[in-house]
């Protein structure tokens, strides 16, 4: 190919982009020398990486030519598949670096021994870091170590020490410090007294602003990183010495050499080198600028993260004298990094989530409240005008000294919360939560109390807070799921949020009116679901049995008269074997299901269920949207255990349409849910209306192949998935997504009822 051509050809891969001309040529112009077979496999990533980032794709095609002298085409979309995995976490500098040395940075790790994955470890040190924390913490892999405390970041794999066993425990050691700087409250978000303020922002972690005070910041966050890392250092051998014990003879050879150049560097890298050694190295080195108490405290594990924080201003004013051209001390790897906008960005979506929390339990408080005190809280010409808003003035927060106890008695006074003049002591489950809120962020800002407030002024105009509003949908927790994308062959990490929700029961009579309208079908369907509920069979040549096995008794006579050994199974047995099916129904509430298509398939629901709970078979129901990756939604109708009473029924009533239709999480959630069931049958059947699509750009192939690999996941779990769709486009996609004989179509949705049952008999016989 010439230039010209490889240029139209790199026109024709981004179109309807069209990029500047001589950005075009340039990267064009070393693909000249190279085969057509060669150009059309780098190509052939444009379209994968063009989209994602412009900069990015000129980047790849720069390095790509330099890369092949070392990597065979074959190996090539698994780089850019790195490449891309890299942008996403950490940023496009980082994904240039990595490009730079692909011997380094990709070969050495597809050729290398004796590393651990982290994903061989996680199923181990999961459930040990969670307990020791007793919180939920996330573990993700990353090129570089450090937690945002909600998360904790390590690298995907170790190969430090020959011996997997050693690279295991040093997980464990990471894991474990990274969790110590949460437990020692390294991640100061207030100034301690005798500090500067540096903002009145709500949300702004104080530490990171003080750290960025200083002339020479990355000085500065070393010093408190270092003393922090002291401070976790005797923590742990106080809460876990036999770990700390176990990894002693692991910590000597981790430590990175001395700086040879200034002070500062020398001083700090010493420091560093201390945390592997004993309280005696680290005494000496600390005392050449500290005080013996200062030290002291350090050393008895009594310092805090105010006490590092107040020391900081003193070292750096001694090291920085003497050190303007300071050079970061590489952290060692236990210790990892100090990436407080992190963890900034990850208090803001805890308070967040913690705030949604707090008004729904304040605003079902508000409703519990008899009305002529909800009346006196709730201003009556705002309710007028429909705004159950309230001022701020209108509200505050107080602890009633009137009942408050003395420090011996340790027992905290109960809070009060006035609004519009109205002192309201808060419930005890309410009050443990916002006492749990005060103490990490300080203080509740009143625009939680004005939500809670407002949430209740609308249930007092509907007079049902159980109504279909959005508000309504509780959230019960957040699940994080990866996702595939079939243009690099490989998962996108940490990709989409799930958030299950709690679909609210709705008084209608439309399961009355259901069963009125195929009285005559749920009969027959009772009837026939009956006869299903366990399977007999007659078992031959048996020991002891129901009857005599005539072809058994033959054959024993013959073969006495004949001198063989004659044979003492000569009866029958009726076995009765019981049926042991676990099944999760996925109903699509996207908006493309309102009118008939959603009356449809909440009918189906109603007959399915009163045919169910005659053959006893353990099922769920679970609705499913999706708006965009970071909101997936999954509405909990009934759960595997959850006995089929009014609830159930009423949650099935409030099925209605919501957003798009993302499948691939929904389908990854319900395979986790069916995996912790024992079942000899486990199913997943979908109820849809169209093919997966979404808001952004989870559409055309990116979708179906997802929700095809999200399958598959289900299928090696050992979870056979079920599709009954009635969109007249099905045959186009679902095999390829389902495979053969594994999806309906059903061409008319008023039939959908009438056939569900059907299907799910042919299913399960």
């Amino acid at each position: 190919m010439k230039l010209a051509a490889l240029s139209e050809r790199f026109y024709s891969l981004v179109s309807p982009d069209i990029p500047n001309e001589w950005d075009v040529e340039e990267v064009m112009e070393p693909f000249i020398e190279e085969s057509d077979k060669v150009c059309e496999v780098i190509l052939g990533h444009i379209p994968v990486i063009w989209p994602v980032s412009h900069s990015l794709c000129y980047d790849f095609l720069r390095q790509a030519p330099e890369a092949l002298t070392h990597l065979s085409l074959e190996q090539l979309p698994r780089w850019a598949g790195v490449i891309l995995d890299i942008y996403e976490n950490e940023g496009l500098h980082s994904a240039q670096r990595f490009m730079q040395d692909v011997v380094k940075n990709h070969i050495s790790k597809l050729e290398g021994s004796g590393g651990l994955a982290l994903t061989s470890v996680e199923k181990r040190l999961l459930p040990y870091i969670r307990g020791i924390a007793r919180e939920e913490l996330q573990v993700v892999s990353a090129r570089e170590t450090y937690t945002d405390t909600a998360t904790i970041y390590v690298p995907e794999e170790l190969r430090l020490f020959q011996d997997n066993d050693k690279n295991f425990l040093l997980y464990k050691l990471i894991f474990t410090y990274q969790w110590g700087y949460i437990a020692c409250g390294s991640f100061l978000h207030t100034a301690p007294e005798g500090l500067p303020l540096f903002s009145d922002k709500e949300d702004c972690l104080w530490l990171r602003e003080f750290l960025n005070s200083f002339a020479h910041p990355p000085l500065a966050r070393d010093i408190y990183h270092l003393l922090e890392s002291i401070r976790v250092k005797f923590f742990l051998h106080k809460e876990l010495p036999g770990l700390m014990r176990a990894v002693s003879k692991l910590l000597f050879p981790l430590h990175s050499p001395v700086a040879t150049e200034g002070t500062a560097g020398v001083f700090l890298s010493r420091i560093q080198q201390g945390l592997t050694g004993d309280e005696t190295t680290l005494h000496s080195l600390l005392r050449l600028h500290l005080t013996p108490s200062e030290c002291q405290r350090y050393l008895d594990g009594k310092a805090t993260a105010q006490d590092s924080a107040r020391l900081v201003p003193k070292l750096y004013s001694t090291l920085e004298e003497t050190d303007h051209d300071y050079i970061p001390v590489p952290p060692l790897p236990f210790q990892g990094h100090l990436k407080l906008k992190a963890v900034e960005t990850a208090r803001k979506v805890r308070k967040e989530k913690m705030g949604e929390h707090f008004v729904d339990l304040m605003a079902t408080y508000l409703l519990s409240l008899s009305p002529e005190k909800l009346e006196n809280i709730l201003k009556d010409e705002e309710r007028d005008s429909g705004n159950t808003g309230l001022a701020e003035s209108d509200i505050s927060m107080i602890m009633d000294s009137e009942f408050a106890q003395t420090a011996a008695q340790e027992k905290a006074a109960p809070l009060l919360v006035t609004i519009n003049n109205e002192a309201l002591e808060l419930p005890p489950e309410l009050d443990t939560f916002t006492r749990k809120f005060l103490d990490e962020f300080g203080q509740l800002p009143a625009r939680f109390i004005t939500s809670a407030a407002g949430k209740a002024g609308e249930g007092m105009l509907q007079g049902d807070i159980g109504g279909q509003e959005e508000d309504a949908r509780q959230i019960t927790g957040t699940v994080i799921y990866d996702e595939w994308d079939y243009r690099r062959q490989g998962y996108r990490k940490n990709w989409c949020s799930l958030q299950c929700k709690e679909l609210p029961p709705v008084h209608s009579p439309f399961i009355r009116n259901t069963l009125d309208k195929y009285h005559g079908l749920t009969l027959r369907l009772r009837h026939q679901f009956e006869m299903m509920r366990s399977q007999e069979r007659f078992v031959k040549r048996q020991r002891e049995g129901d009857d005599i096995d005539f072809d058994a008794l033959v054959e024993s006579l013959s073969d006495t008269r004949a001198g063989l050994p004659s044979s003492d199974r000569l009866f029958i047995r009726l076995k009765r074997d019981e049926r042991d099916i676990a099944v999760l129904f996925l109903v699509d509430m996207s908006n493309s299901t309102a009118g008939w298509v959603n009356i449809a398939l909440k009918e189906s629901l109603v007959l399915m269920t009163e045919a169910m709970e005659v053959l006893g078979d353990r099922y769920a129901i679970y609705g499913f949207s999706g708006m965009r990756r970071s909101r997936c939604e999954l509405f909990h109708v009934k759960h595997l255990t959850e006995p089929y009473g009014e609830q159930v029924k009423e949650r099935i009533s409030s099925i209605s349409p919501s957003e798009y239709t993302r499948m691939g999480p929904p389908i990854r959630h319900a395979t986790r849910l069916l995996q912790e069931v024992d079942a000899k049958v486990r199913l997943i059947i979908t109820l849809t209306d169209g093919k997966p699509e979404d808001y952004d750009d989870y559409k055309g192939d990116y979708a179906i192949e997802d929700t095809r690999h999200a399958l598959l996941e289900a299928k090696v779990a050992g979870i056979h998935p079920f599709c009954i769709t009635i969109d007249h486009q099905a045959h186009e996609y679902m095999e390829h997504m389902y495979g053969p004989a594994n999806y309906i179509f059903v061409d008319n949705v008023r039939k959908l009822p009438l056939r569900m049952p059907e299907i799910y008999r042919a299913l399960t016989s």
